[in-house]
């Protein structure tokens, strides 16, 4: 063999050890960086754990932890080159399709892999952006607050009570907000379209008659929106108490996630005002006030039990969407925290911050399981700005105002409106750069 040709062949040899290295130190690199996401958002309940694998042929979802430690064949595997084709794209796919796509095998991956990241530009503030806002809780009448348990009436002293109900503090805030975004250029959905109002566009009180019409029952089951056990305690005789929680909440919940899937904005915010938890019956005030944020992670095992739970799990493992709504997060507790003059909570600082959350590596942003934290896809930030049965916040949140929409909103409410849209706006600076 002529001496040119050994060296070619010692040449090419050396560019394919090189590759292997290569390919070996990226896949240790990204081994590395999903096993810290997983230790760092999944591991309240630990047992999520044992439905992952990450090795470095890829990722590996489980049907169940037990066929994971039995060596069964997994429901979901993906190479690193379908994880770097799926992470920028899998937030915008729909469940069925997904479901199709990584578990029924019936669609090309290849399809997917070729498909361009759904990613926004935004050449002036926030013109071209789409955003939703979720105004939390329904409200209206002070019977539907008391019916959702979103509301309370405070002694601020012996002479003096005032009544909250924080479905219309948050729809107010949303109200305000969207007409701040609107006017640079962004679109903006709201899950809800006015107080007393649900994501079905109908009261609590007119839904308890739809019910009655079969049709309207069998259209609710056709969208996934009512489960066998839920249709069950239709027929129950519940409590409009009972009802509410065990049925017509859950649906509500997960209709507005529906609403904003559909719309796939670049980002999404879920608007709440929050309590002292140790403050039981809120009948009087306190002097505790936080603001907190919430993003998604920290899923549970019960959460895994269907399909839909463990393509979530990877959506949240293998996308950025946690670690956006971190960001955004923190621009919002910040900026809440600054205009409000309100502390960030601590871990130490409610009881469900240690037990039910996370801490992610940013201050006031937890990772919990919170329904619409876990079923909305994509950028969200899911916030508590302040406690309304705080003895200052109370006063504030009931008193004079804005005439706006035809009724007096409290300036209180039209601050933290205002920092939302100053943190939005911090934030799509950011992207910009």
């Amino acid at each position: 063999m002529r001496l040119s040709k050994i060296k070619k062949i010692i040449g090419l040899l050396f560019v394919s050890l090189s590759l292997c290295s290569d390919m070996q130190l990226q896949a240790q690199s990204q081994i590395a960086y999903y096993q810290n996401k997983l230790d760092t958002y999944f591991t309240k309940d630990h047992e999520v754990k044992n439905f992952v694998s990450i090795t470095e042929s890829g990722i590996a979802i489980y049907a169940n932890a037990e066929d994971k430690e039995k060596g069964v064949k997994p429901e979901i595997k993906l190479s690193w080159q379908q994880v770097d084709s799926l992470k920028n794209i899998i937030s915008y796919i729909p469940e069925k399709e997904l479901e199709k796509l990584l578990i029924d095998k019936r669609d090309s991956m290849g399809y997917y892999m070729q498909k361009d990241s759904v990613k926004h530009t935004f050449t002036s503030h926030l013109k071209g952006m789409k955003i939703a806002i979720d105004p939390g809780h329904i409200g209206g009448v002070f019977e539907m607050g008391e019916i959702e348990s979103r509301c309370m009436k405070l002694y601020i002293d012996s002479t003096h009570q005032v009544e909250l109900e924080e479905g219309n503090f948050t729809f107010f805030t949303a109200q305000i907000l969207k007409k701040k975004l609107e006017a640079q250029g962004a679109t903006v959905m709201l899950t809800r379209p006015d107080t007393g109002i649900s994501s079905f566009g109908i009261s609590y009180f007119d839904w308890k008659k739809r019910i009655k019409e079969r049709g309207y029952v069998d259209s609710l089951k056709q969208e996934g929106l009512l489960t066998e056990k839920e249709e069950k305690l239709l027929h129950a005789s519940l409590a409009d108490k009972a009802m509410f929680s065990e049925v017509f909440g859950p649906m509500d919940l997960s209709e507005r996630a529906r609403k904003v899937n559909a719309f796939q904005p670049d980002l999404t915010l879920i608007i709440h005002y929050n309590v002292n938890e140790k403050n039981t019956g809120w009948t009087q005030t306190t002097n505790k006030d936080f603001v907190m944020t919430f993003v998604g992670g920290c899923v549970t095992t019960k959460d895994l039990e269907k399909v839909a739970g463990r393509l979530n799990l990877l959506r949240l493992l293998i996308s950025d969407d946690i670690e956006n709504s971190v960001k955004l997060s923190s621009f919002v507790v910040k900026q809440l925290s600054g205009d409000l003059k309100v502390p960030i909570a601590k871990s130490s600082d409610a009881s469900y911050l240690s037990e039910h959350c996370l801490s992610t590596p940013e201050p006031g942003v937890y990772s919990r399981d919170l329904a619409l934290a876990r079923l909305i896809k994509g950028t969200l930030v899911y916030a508590e700005p302040l406690y309304q049965d705080n003895a200052n916040e109370c006063r504030l949140l009931t008193g004079h105002g804005e005439e706006i929409t035809g009724g007096n909103v409290p300036t209180r409410i039209q601050m933290v409106a205002d920092s939302y849209y100053k943190a939005i706006v911090n934030y799509v600076n950011t992207l910009n750069k």
